[in-house]
């Protein structure tokens, strides 16, 4: 479990701030495709977020 949840703690930041920089990237460049995808990209982010919130919170619990 400790090796698990250390390997979750690094994906799921990053993850977060994947999205985020695409997000961003598509806001800086305009256009059709940012206009498509940015409520996709921030409901995505919202909820990486939540999960790792979630996650570290019950690595908290549980330690």
């Amino acid at each position: 479990m400790d090796k698990a949840s250390s390997i979750l703690m690094v994906i799921l930041p990053v993850a977060v701030a994947a999205v985020l920089v695409t997000g961003l990237l598509g806001f800086a460049g305009g256009g059709p495709w940012y206009r498509r995808h940015a409520n996709t990209l921030m409901k995505l982010r919202v909820g990486l977020q939540l999960l790792a919130v979630l996650t570290l919170l019950a690595l908290v619990v549980v330690s």
